[in-house]
């Protein structure tokens, strides 16, 4: 008897939203996980080397923008499958596959045109502006909440001078999203127990 195919979920979200967390909970449910956001810091951290910020948001921006319009829209998404593929190559068997950090419309639309699920973690500015300062990743610096909110601005809508194929488009997953899980409380607990509960419930 054919076994199904793999669930394929994306997660998406604002920076310092929990999708690292959402993620590894589903790893540890058996999916394999590829970031989105660590497949892109890495080409942003050679492309702005010399810079003392090579993976703030405006430099991740315009990374991805980059590598959209020289590679194809899809460019990241590819290379998600691709690891992916070569993990079931070796024999690994996964209950899905988590795709994280979501950002492209082309990204949503493969998901859901296989039945997917698209799952938005909403937190609110204030608190992940908090979190950013907190734990500041090597390759970035301090901002302002304006600031962070003036970069994050980039994301939202595909900007002038460049196809809009090739850019991030946050308003496109967040309103084609099948879920949504809310993440403003400070206790992790909190936001375990209610991760976990989506998972089971995508799962069956």
């Amino acid at each position: 008897m054919a076994k199904n195919p793999p669930k394929i979920i994306g997660i998406g979200g604002l920076p310092r939203s929990g999708k690292d967390t959402l993620a590894e909970l589903f790893v540890q449910a058996g999916y394999f996980s590829a970031s989105f956001g660590d497949i892109l810091r890495e080409f942003a951290r050679e492309r702005h080397k010399d810079k003392p910020d090579p993976i703030s948001v405006a430099n991740m921006t315009e990374t991805s923008n980059w590598l959209r319009a020289t590679r194809g829209a899809d460019v990241i998404l590819q290379e998600a499958l691709h690891q992916f593929a070569e993990k079931q190559q070796a024999g690994a068997e996964y209950e899905g596959a988590i795709l994280q950090s979501i950002r492209a419309p082309i990204e949503v639309d493969f998901i859901l045109s296989r039945g997917g699920e698209l799952i938005w973690v909403e937190t609110s500015d204030t608190v992940r502006h908090a979190r950013a300062l907190k734990h500041l990743r090597k390759g970035e610096v301090p901002t302002t909440l304006k600031e962070f909110k003036r970069q994050e601005a980039l994301q939202w809508q595909p900007q002038p001078g460049i196809p809009a194929e090739a850019q991030m488009n946050i308003s496109y997953v967040k309103t084609h999203a099948t879920c949504a899980l809310v993440n403003n409380d400070d206790s992790l607990e909190v936001f375990l127990k209610k991760a976990a509960e989506l998972i089971e419930s995508l799962s069956r």
